[in-house]
Parts: structure tokens; C-alpha cells; sequence
């Protein structure tokens, strides 16, 4: 068979060349495309002004998400710190607590007032009754 009767026959017109092969016979420069991203010029084509509000979105949602970690952070400094404190006031509270209850024994007293001058008394106390008269 020769080439010419390979050819469509249905149609009269010519067919328009194809895109891919426009594509394939299309060099493509890596450099071009590095040089629009370092000046700014991919962010003026149609399609990235069309997806402005998107980016817009994902970087609010970006900050709030940071932030949110941030706080998180700070939170948990926060509790470990007044659980510290709280131990600390706890310990001193039994520390202080368990210094009254020594102190105030009968025998700590005894021990203490001595130095003064003043003695326990031997005698135990007597009722004092006062009758009341009638006027």
C-alpha cells in the first residue's frame, strides 16, 4: 500500500496539526521558571489571581493553627508551674502545721515557761461557788 491511500477519506478538509506534537517539539526551560518565581511574575497569570482567596485562607488557617500551638505551650508551662507551687505550699503547710501540734504540748509548754520563771502548779484547781443572795 502506498501513503495515499492511507489518508481519511471521509473528511475533505485537512486536519489541524495535533497539540501534542506542538508540545513535544516545544523546549522547555527550567530556568524561565525559576526566574518567574524569583520575580514575582507567576503571581500576576490569571489563575493565581483566581486563588488568591484560597492561599488567603490557608495561611489564617496556617496562623490560627500556630497560634493555637503556642498558647497550648504556654497552658502547659503554665499548670506545671502552679502544680509546683502547689506541692510547695503543700509541704509548707505540713512543715508549719506539724510545728504547732510540737509547740503546743503540754510537756513543749512546761519546757518553754520554765526558762521564764513559771512553774507548772501541783495542786489541782478548786471550785469557786458564790451564792447569790436575795435583795
Amino acid at each position: 500500500m502506498k501513503q495515499e491511500e492511507l489518508h481519511n477519506t471521509f473528511r475533505n478538509e485537512e486536519e489541524p496539526p495535533r497539540q501534542v506534537e506542538e508540545k513535544s517539539e516545544q523546549k522547555v526551560n527550567p530556568t524561565g521558571k525559576i526566574r518567574s518565581v524569583l520575580e514575582g511574575s507567576f503571581l500576576t497569570r490569571d489563575i493565581m489571581i483566581r486563588q488568591l482567596p484560597f492561599l488567603a485562607l490557608l495561611t489564617l488557617l496556617g496562623m490560627i493553627y500556630i497560634f493555637n500551638a503556642n498558647q497550648a505551650d504556654r497552658m502547659i508551662i503554665q499548670i506545671s508551674k502552679t502544680k509546683k507551687d502547689n506541692q510547695e505550699y503543700r509541704y509548707n503547710y505540713i512543715n508549719t502545721k506539724s510545728k504547732l501540734m510540737h509547740g503546743t504540748r503540754q510537756s513543749e509548754l512546761v519546757h518553754r515557761l520554765e526558762a521564764r520563771g513559771i512553774r507548772e502548779s501541783k495542786i489541782p484547781p478548786r471550785k469557786i461557788i458564790i451564792e447569790e443572795t436575795e435583795e
